[in-house]
């Protein structure tokens, strides 16, 4: 379910027209601005301010930055990036655009007509050049549609709906959540919602999963899952998924407050081992138990572990106010053992982030802490420890995104 495009938490409304201490600190002083784009960026940070959107671009020594602006007012922090390239619906028209990062800016190249202004999932096929998206078209019969496009040529390959079934029962708002290809499959998550009232909802108590022929879209294998709801979410907000160096695929469940709000549920990890169409249900690690909260977010940083983000209940009132208090903890997850391990860093706020990114042993975290610091930590995997690696000198409320750009 899509609960707020950009920053600020908006319900869609269906029916209604809706370890670890900081070690000694780099001490890098906030990084000024150059003026023009004039070296080869390596990252990007998309940040907000006040909901004003822009790109800072960075070099590979985090030494350089520039500032550029989106290349509309309507473009916000769910795009896609890949070798120098980005690619974002155009809320106005509905258009897949593919934008290549130049020294002016984000330059349209070329464009492919969709079916809303939306893409739940996408999902590159066998780490090619071949990019597939797909997306849930609203109405009074939720459809899910599915673009398989080249990337080379920006060509699209193919268009169709996907068999998946519009409602269980009463719960007729679809939710993808996770969409990947693998051994000619196609592999689905997913799951349903309703609204309870004009601003409330909840999701219903089991996550779906179905395989479909690739070629085909023939359905081979559906499965139920009851441990959770709302399994991973929009992935051009934030990461829910990772695959382990042995191929095993693991994603997290969100069935908190802002995602698929059915509370009693937990914050999970599940796995589906390489090769299967199944997801191992004698596999989970439950956040929940360990943290006391939800979570959103889940990064695999390699070696059988990964990276998540949980929330703080005690610091939150509801939904209204859960993107703007600092309350978000950063754990490092031993898929093997389970165990969860809390990282010093500040607490942080904005509920959905993508802004994890890994270069060999270390990992940046761009967080925004209570004391207004808006900085890039820097937290290696090898030594542990944490430092501080880059505070932009530029007016920001929000980081929302941190990409590594090659």
């Amino acid at each position: 379910m899509r609960l707020f495009t950009g920053l600020y938490p908006i319900l869609y409304v269906v029916l209604a027209s809706s370890i670890i201490g900081f070690g000694t600190s780099c001490t890098h002083a906030p990084k000024e601005l150059e003026t023009a784009l004039n070296f080869e960026p390596a990252y990007s940070l998309f940040v907000s301010k006040e909901g004003v959107n822009n790109f800072l671009f960075v070099d590979s020594t985090w030494e350089h930055l520039a500032s550029i602006k989106p290349p509309h007012a309507g473009f916000n922090r769910e795009f896609i990036q890949r070798n120098g390239f980005i690619y974002s619906v155009n809320p106005e028209n509905d258009y897949l655009i593919q934008y290549q990062i130049t020294s002016t800016g984000l330059q349209a190249v070329d464009s492919i007509k969709v079916v809303n202004d939306n893409i739940e999932q996408y999902h590159w096929k066998n780490n090619s050049d071949t990019l597939l998206i797909s997306n849930v078209v609203h109405g009074d019969i939720e459809t899910c549609r599915f673009y398989e496009i080249d990337t080379k040529t920006f060509s699209l390959i193919r268009e169709a709906q996907l068999p998946i079934p519009p409602a269980v029962h009463d719960f007729s708002i679809l939710s993808l959540g996770l969409v990947r290809y693998e051994n000619d499959k196609l592999w689905i998550a997913y799951a349903y919602s309703k609204m309870l009232g004009h601003n409330e909802y909840t999701t219903l108590d089991t996550m779906y999963y179905r395989t479909l022929d690739f070629a085909s879209l023939r359905v081979l294998s559906e499965q139920k899952d009851p441990r959770s709801t709302y399994p991973g979410g929009i992935n051009t907000i934030q990461t829910y998924s990772g695959t382990a160096e042995n191929g095993d695929f693991y994603f997290t469940s969100g069935p908190g407050i802002a995602a698929g709000n059915n509370i009693e549920q937990p914050s999970a990890i599940f796995r589906k081992k390489n090769g299967s169409d199944e997801v191992d249900t004698t596999y989970m690690v439950n956040i929940s138990a360990q943290t006391g909260n939800h979570a959103y977010g889940f990064w695999y940083v390699g070696n059988g572990k990964a990276m998540v983000r949980g929330e703080r209940s005690d610091k939150y009132t509801d939904f209204s106010n859960h993107h703007a208090v600092y309350q978000f903890e950063y754990y490092l997850a031993d898929l093997a053992s389970g165990k969860l391990q809390k990282l010093d860093l500040p607490l942080d706020k904005g509920t959905r982030k993508e802004n994890v990114v890994q270069v060999g042993a270390n990992l940046y975290l761009a967080i925004d802490d209570e004391k207004e610091n808006h900085t890039v930590w820097q937290y290696n995997l090898e030594s542990g420890k944490i430092t501080t690696h880059l505070t932009p000198k530029f007016p920001i409320d929000y980081q929302l995104r941190l990409d590594k750009l090659k």
